[in-house]
């Protein structure tokens, strides 16, 4: 007797297990070549930090911590890059004025690293660099003591410039107030010719730490003669997001904070920049999605067999 055929519902539960394979490879290597930035829900606290940043008052100025820890870089570090190439637009479209520093070693270290990598600055950047943008470099800074000093005198805890870029270097270990835009900003507000945090328009920050967002609230809106009362956003990781929460609201202390590589792509999405959080995003996405149809195919066939089966017996 001739082999028997098999019906359509026999061959989709009989598809060669290399067929699955070879199907989610290459799902998978679509987004690590190439981000997709697939749509996802765009959580309100995502908008409010890109809204925050976005809808700043021309002129403000921006202090920006560089948010750099390797123990937690995969989770944080494609948030950080998403803010700082925000930050390269709105500095060119709404003339923002940007101080950045670091608060660690490896963080001063790795922001030379992506200044010649991810988050290489145009040319106009860099010719621009200490005019309306400058990076401070390594601030030893985490605690209510070190930040009420800071944010009293900057420099009382950075007499000079120590940032560790490739260009720029005209400007390092001057004095911060030899710098244009230091010395622009420090006449702001507060105390004349002093670099204080009332000069500052906003605080981005970032930290893994579930305790810093009190520190940051106390020392950044409650401290000062008057308050400081310096809006802030903030990069964190998801375990961190019950202890901002309580400050976050329209006139509150944060306006919005991104937790995560999951969000990071929601912020790189709504920046149109895609990234690393992207890629997660979409390898989980096309992974789903891939999942989900042999799983469909797989219940085909086994309801398509059990029916038909069941019709020849009748």
């Amino acid at each position: 007797m001739g082999k028997e055929q098999k019906n359509i519902w026999e061959k989709l539960g009989s598809l060669d297990y290399r067929l699955v394979y070879i199907t989610f490879i290459l799902l998978l290597a679509i987004p690590v070549v190439y981000p997709l930035g697939l749509p996802i829900e765009i959580q309100g606290n995502v908008r409010d930090y890109y809204d925050t940043i976005k809808n700043l008052p021309r002129g403000s100025v921006v202090l920006m911590h560089s948010f750099v820890d390797l123990s937690v870089w995969a989770d944080t570090g494609p948030i950080l890059i998403a803010t700082w190439k925000m930050i390269y637009d709105e500095v060119v479209r709404n003339d923002l004025k940007i101080i950045t520093y670091q608060s660690s070693v490896d963080g001063n270290a790795k922001m030379a690293d992506l200044m010649k990598g991810e988050l290489k600055p145009s040319q106009t950047m860099i010719n621009n660099f200490g005019i309306t943008w400058i990076d401070l470099g390594y601030i030893p800074v985490g605690s209510d003591a070190t930040h009420a000093i800071m944010n009293a005198d900057f420099t009382a805890m950075l007499p000079t410039i120590q940032h560790n870029l490739h260009f720029g270097t005209e400007w390092r270990g001057k004095p911060l107030l030899d710098v244009p835009i230091l010395k622009e900003v420090a006449k702001r507000g507060g105390k004349p010719n002093i670099l204080e945090a009332h000069d500052i328009d906003l605080l981005i920050i970032g930290y893994w730490g579930c305790t810093y967002p009190d520190t940051l609230v106390r020392q950044f809106w409650v401290a000062g003669d008057p308050a400081y009362e310096v809006t802030s956003v903030h990069m964190t990781i998801g375990n961190c997001v019950p202890n901002v929460v309580p400050y976050v609201g329209k006139n509150n202390p944060v306006t919005g904070y991104v937790a995560g590589s999951s969000q990071a792509a929601m912020l790189e999405i709504l920046a149109g920049h895609l990234g690393e959080g992207a890629v997660m995003a979409d390898l989980a996405n096309l992974a789903g999605i891939g999942t989900v149809i042999f799983v469909v195919l797989g219940n085909l066939s086994y309801f398509g067999i059990k029916y038909f089966a069941k019709k020849e017996e009748d």
